[in-house]
């Protein structure tokens, strides 16, 4: 589905809650967004199709959990 997928962590002024920035391309497409501590995600521009925005939120929570949270 996606393809280089990246992430980055972001400083806050809490140490334990961590928020991160993540990128990746969707056919040929780059898209950007914020991945806030309680799991919302803001999307940079440009933002995804209306149709693709649920997908795109559930395949980005998996791939947090993945990368980050199942260390």
């Amino acid at each position: 589905m996606f393809s280089h997928f990246q992430f980055k962590e972001i400083p806050t002024k809490r140490r334990l809650r961590k928020a991160y920035e993540f990128s990746f391309f969707y056919q040929g497409k780059h898209y950007r967004g914020f991945y806030h501590p309680n799991g919302k995600i803001d999307w940079y521009e440009p933002q995804p199709p209306t149709d693709l925005v649920d997908k795109f939120q559930s395949q980005v929570h998996e791939l947090m959990l993945f990368h980050v949270y199942d260390k």
